[in-house]
């Protein structure tokens, strides 16, 4: 519908119309951004120790490390309670999220009422039961598939997903859609990106640069172990034992990224074991046993860690001491390595310098044979494997299964049933033992925890059986909305969902998809060569400008350095590192809000060209205006790509409540309310049509519901 007299108003008149635009709209940026301060504000955004903990391995900060410091003795309040002050984190997070939507019409359940689809539920529903406590509701259709596309896919559903879902009525449509989802190449691309955050994937380390080649032969190795659904028992296996040349054998980046330089070699071994300790384990405290004793240093922050001697941490690195590194020149001042096994080698007792205190004989003993802590494991047999034999320990240990589950757990339910998910206290995990005063049960509920750990190891360690189990669970299936007094007390329970902000590469992507236009990367010259054309997407490309491949959307990057090149359309990069996604090395990836990512969300390039409106001419259709559509790209799009905006005002017949619910379904996957439809409809009067689309893309964009999954 065009705007009523805009081609025969007089030009003075033209004037006052935009300046009044204008004028209205800053008025509503000004509104959005008080709004979003304090939203942030209440989320913890101006509190120091307000922001969300990482989804990841739980790191505490590292200071430079010489051999008389202790990073816990420094500052142990780095340390202690953690947990609680997530929990604290989260509960206030949802609560501000949760206010924002309406609560009427639903009622707390008590938890003997609420249906049970799988052990899950049984194992919450009556351990909420048991503490007296009432249940949320379960969550709608439309909160339900946007929740799990985003959890399991990373990407927000069309809006034909929506409406079909919402027309089903078959009542299991929650579980086919969880299997449909579970099978589908975005649910590849989500866990290859979760997978590499926890292995640390990049090219560019302080450690070490696995370069270009090294990232990305690691990242097919994940992706390819994601899509074949390898049991990760092998997948484990691969990585602890991998051998050859980084470039081709993807795993044995898991093994470069352990080195540490500028020491002995005793401290690159110790390095292999902290990683695989963190990532298999769940075990932070192996960096701090590596250094000293745990009594004295952990005895207020793992029960299990102050009783570990530095001996026994010095078993677990010996593994790895016949482990060796060669550094291969590719080009100047690119390098890749190849991993083998020496046939000998000890982790030696004598260094006074490095990364750690000094390693002294203990009387007589001046080395230290491979011996794993965990459990009563024989020595490794004259002439076997060593790494062979600590995957195959490390695999049949429970904790693997505990760590991974707690892992995927945390993902999926943003707090872990050990948190943070990178501190277990194996003194603390069974409910049955007698622990001494001031000590209490590690795990938010324990028996779930053996329950899950159980299942994947009986199911061959089937990542997406797990997560499909958690899903389908009404556990999961809550809303995040607690129609009653909410109390801190009870986020252990899981009385609720709670809320996230959505993940840097999870927004981006939402911001396309609502948005209908793909980012577009500029030719790419290097050495005045063109190496890569006007494209959709992004071009992967080495260190020596090789294109290596393309991919589509941001959770298709391998690493946090990705997208290296400029796009036309507004910068990917800088909306993804506003949201700290991280660089998998120093800066982790965080779910903090922060008034920079208010402020990028209302001005950057990526959002505002996206929601403006430009008529054709012929400038834009050679390719020079991106704002609105993309034109045509030779191998890439034979028709002009249209932005969500641009159809919608060039779509003759729509009403504008159909225009209303179209940007409501495409933004925010659920149709709008008959208020806010009521809210709207006045301004396409006071605005114009063009006026009016433009701005409720921009405001549905800047949402609460859009920035946040709930």
């Amino acid at each position: 519908m065009p705007m009523k007299g805009l081609e025969d108003t007089p030009n003075k008149t033209s004037k006052r119309n935009r300046l009044i635009t204008v004028t209205k709209r800053l008025a509503v940026l000004a509104f959005i951004a008080a709004g979003l301060m304090f939203m942030f504000d209440r989320f913890g955004a101006f509190n120091a120790f307000g922001q969300k903990a990482s989804r990841k391995i739980f790191r505490p900060p590292q200071p430079s490390v010489n051999a008389d410091d202790c990073s816990y003795v420094k500052s142990p309040t780095d340390y202690q309670d953690v947990a609680a002050r997530h929990r604290t984190v989260i509960s206030q997070l949802t609560e501000a999220v949760a206010a924002r939507f309406e609560k009427e019409g639903i009622a707390l359940v008590p938890p003997q009422n609420m249906p049970r689809k799988n052990y899950v539920d049984d194992l919450i529903f009556g351990k909420m039961q048991s503490a007296g406590v009432e249940s949320a509701p379960l969550c709608t259709d439309e909160e339900f598939i946007r929740r799990v596309t985003l959890d399991l896919t990373g990407r927000i559903p069309s809006p034909t997903d929506v409406n079909n879902f919402l027309k089903d009525q078959n009542p299991n449509k929650r579980d086919i859609l969880i299997d449909a989802l579970i099978n589908s190449s975005e649910f590849v691309d989500k866990w290859t990106m979760f997978f590499g955050d926890l292995y640390k994937n990049n090219s560019v380390g302080n450690n070490i640069n696995r370069f270009i080649g090294g990232s990305e032969a690691f990242y097919k190795f994940i992706h390819d172990s994601i899509e074949q659904n390898k049991s990760y028992a092998q997948i484990a296996t691969e990585m602890i034992t991998a051998r050859g040349d980084s470039y081709v054998d993807g795993a044995t980046n898991f093994i470069v990224g352990g080195n540490v330089p500028m020491g002995p070699a005793q401290d690159t071994y110790d390095g292999y074991a902290v990683n695989t300790a963190q990532v298999f384990l769940g075990l932070s405290s192996m960096d701090c046993l590596l250094c000293h004793d745990g009594s004295g240093h952990l005895d207020a922050v793992n029960l299990w860690g102050s009783k570990i001697t530095r001996a026994d941490a010095w078993g677990m690195a010996a593994f790895f001491a016949r482990t060796r590194r060669q550094t291969i020149n590719v080009a100047t001042n690119i390098q890749k390595y190849t991993i083998n096994e020496a046939t000998s080698g000890e982790y030696d007792l004598n260094t006074t310098t490095g990364n750690r205190s000094s390693r002294l004989p203990m009387g007589n003993v001046r080395s230290v044979a491979p011996k794993y802590m965990f459990g009563n494991r024989g020595a490794v047999a004259n002439g076997e494997d060593r790494r062979t034999v600590l995957a195959r320990y490390i695999t049949q240990d429970p904790q693997f299964a505990r760590a991974t589950v707690n892992y995927l757990w945390e993902e999926l339910m943003v707090e872990a049933l050990v948190s943070p998910s990178g501190t277990f206290d194996l003194a603390r995990l069974d409910p049955d033992a007698q622990l001494p005063d001031g000590w209490s049960l590690q795990p938010n509920n324990a028996e779930l925890l053996e329950a899950l750990s159980q299942e994947f190891s009986n199911n061959n360690f089937n990542l997406r059986d797990i997560i499909r189990t958690i899903a389908q669970s009404y556990t999961y299936q809550l809303s995040s909305k607690y129609p009653g007094t909410w109390k801190l007390e009870y986020v252990p329970l899981y009385a609720r969902k709670y809320a996230r902000r959505l993940d840097a590469e999870e927004l981006h992507d939402a911001v396309v998809k609502a948005t209908n236009l793909p980012p577009v990367t500029n030719p790419v010259t290097v050495n005045s060569v063109v190496v890569s054309p006007r494209m959709l997407g992004f071009p992967i490309i080495d260190e020596a400008g090789t294109k290596k491949r393309e991919i589509q959307w941001s959770m298709q990057l391998p690493e946090p350095r990705e997208p290296r090149f400029g796009q036309q359309n507004g910068s990917s990069a800088n909306i993804l590192n506003t949201f700290l996604r991280g660089n998998r090395d120093v800066n982790f990836r965080q779910g903090d809000s922060s008034i920079l990512q208010a402020l990028n969300m209302m001005n950057n390039d990526f959002i505002s060209r996206r929601t403006r409106y430009i008529a054709n001419n012929a400038s834009n259709d050679a390719g020079t205006n991106s704002d609105g559509y993309i034109a045509p790209i030779p191998g890439y799009n034979t028709e002009k790509i249209v932005s969500t905006v641009k159809r919608l005002m060039e779509t003759s017949g729509l009403t504008n409540e159909q225009i209303i619910t179209e940007l409501y379904l495409n933004t925010l996957s659920r149709n709008p309310k008959q208020s806010e439809i009521a809210k709207v409809l006045p301004y396409f009067t006071s605005m114009g049509k063009q006026g009016a689309i433009e701005s409720l893309q921009w405001v549905l964009l800047n949402k609460v519901d859009f920035l946040f999954n709930y």
